[in-house]
């Protein structure tokens, strides 16, 4: 029985939509711009956003576009922003704080999901933070 060969990483992720929690964090920003650079050809990147510090969504994007990790796309590949797409939600809401048709849209496009939003406040208690006290 002969087996088919896996396929690379940038072949599997090609022509894929993602949904990403945490984009603006460190280890988001890492991630979003390591598929870009090394996976061209996947479709879209959902990515879970909220207003933080009077920044709207839109604000916040455009700072995570211009941001230091994002620098050898803007050279390598000028247009790679188009495949990015803020959703405003919140991780600690209800249903993600997400609007009905943002959720719909979620749910009939997103293949893949990472999870990387996590809490920064370290003196906060452990029941709060933990995925036990996260409204479902």
């Amino acid at each position: 029985m002969e087996t088919k060969p896996l396929p690379s990483v940038a072949e599997y992720y090609a022509g894929k939509c993602m949904f990403i929690t945490g984009a603006t964090g460190f280890i988001g920003k890492v991630l979003i711009e390591k598929l870009l650079r090394c996976c061209p050809g996947i479709k879209t990147i959902y990515m879970l956003m909220r207003p933080k510090k009077g920044q709207s969504i839109d604000e916040r994007f455009q700072d995570l576009l211009h941001s230091r990790p994002f620098d050898k796309l803007w050279k390598e590949r000028p247009d790679f922003h188009r495949v990015l797409h803020p959703i405003e939600g919140d991780i600690m809401e209800e249903k993600l704080g997400l609007k009905d048709r943002d959720s719909k849209l979620l749910s009939e496009e997103v293949e893949i999901v990472f999870h990387s939003a996590a809490t920064i406040r370290f003196d906060e208690h452990i029941s709060f933070s933990s995925n036990q006290s996260i409204k479902k």
